[in-house]
């Protein structure tokens, strides 16, 4: 029962083609054989009888026919090769079927008609339509099946290329957005370089700064023993506003210093060369014979042509200086500063 519901469901078992085959072929059987004209026929009612008769016959002929079909077409061996499988088909429907239809027309002649078949040319003529007409029924659904098969072939072929550009766009969007992601992570991949070789350049110059701050510290915790009239003093080195040379100074090998209190005395060292040396961070020649201590200076500035630095202390003394040294001195304050406000 379940086979027979999924017959009747599928094309095969359509009732309306297997009806319209089946009067189709009574038609040929009952009017192509007879020997009267075709349009005098159809009024005759012996023929109309027949024509019925036929259509019942053709008609569980022709389920016979489409339901073998199916199993024929259902069949995973024999509906994948066609080498036995139309040999075998031959054999059912052609031969098998044949001989069966034959037999019971005979008898269904002689017990209904009291028509003995045999003794007529019933298998000359009529017996060769029967058979003509269900090997062109066996046509019509090896027809039906290749174009099913052909349209199946075409809807999945457009359904397949339409899967494809589906695809191809999904592709293409997702390159696309490959790219992008790219493009990004390689500009914040080499945003994140420069940073880095910024933060390098900038650890490395606060090394710098910082490792000249901490000289710096240690030069101003420092003392140097001043001459101050006849005694000696012990003078830390933020104290004192500057060293200079006195003329005669270079005979006696000592170098004059001046205090931020406004005292002068001298120190045992023989040239400002050696302070420079001994002091580097803290000192700043300006001139040939001026060293002026950084933490002294107040602020510098130009009156008309001259470069004055001014200084801290009890006298605020203003130096004038070589423009060569003031310049110096400026780029030197800019550079402090920078290092502050970065500091902040």
């Amino acid at each position: 029962m379940i086979t027979l519901k999924s017959f009747f469901r599928s094309w095969y078992g359509n009732l309306g083609i297997i009806l319209l085959l089946a009067c189709i072929s009574s038609f040929l059987v009952t009017f192509y054989t007879t020997e009267e004209a075709l349009f005098s026929s159809i009024t005759m009612e012996k023929h109309g009888l027949v024509f019925l008769f036929s259509w019942v016959l053709m008609l569980l002929a022709i389920v016979a026919v489409a339901f073998v079909i199916y199993k024929l077409d259902s069949h995973t061996f024999l509906g994948q090769n066609e080498i036995f499988r139309y040999p075998l088909q031959f054999l059912i429907l052609v031969l098998l079927l044949g001989a069966i239809a034959l037999r019971v027309v005979y008898k269904i002649y002689l017990a209904l008609f009291g028509v003995d078949l045999q003794q007529k040319d019933y298998f000359e003529r009529d017996f060769v339509v029967v058979m003509f007409c269900l090997i062109m029924v066996q046509f019509y659904y090896a027809f039906r099946k290749e174009r099913k098969i052909s349209n199946y072939r075409e809807k999945r072929v457009k359904v397949m290329q339409k899967w494809h550009l589906q695809k191809e766009e999904q592709i293409r969007a997702a390159e696309k957005n490959s790219n992008e992601l790219r493009l990004y992570y390689e500009n914040e991949l080499n945003e994140l370089r420069s940073r880095k070789q910024r933060l390098r350049a900038n650890h490395d110059r606060l090394s710098i700064h910082e490792n000249r701050l901490k000289a710096c510290l240690k030069e101003a915790t420092e003392q140097v023993e001043v001459m101050i009239g006849a005694v000696n003093e012990r003078v830390r080195i933020p104290q004192i506003a500057y060293f200079y040379l006195k003329e005669g100074s270079a005979k006696s090998k000592l170098v004059d210093v001046r205090l931020l209190d406004g005292r002068e005395g001298t120190v045992d060292i023989d040239s400002l060369a050696k302070i420079e040396k001994q002091w580097p961070n803290l000192f700043f020649r300006a001139g040939r014979g001026l060293l002026i201590q950084h933490l002294a200076i107040k602020d510098q500035h130009r009156v008309g042509s001259d470069y004055i630095v001014e200084l801290f202390g009890a006298h605020q003394e203003q130096l004038k200086v070589p423009a060569e040294a003031y310049n110096r001195l400026l780029k030197m304050r800019e550079e402090w500063a920078l290092v502050n406000a970065r500091s902040e």
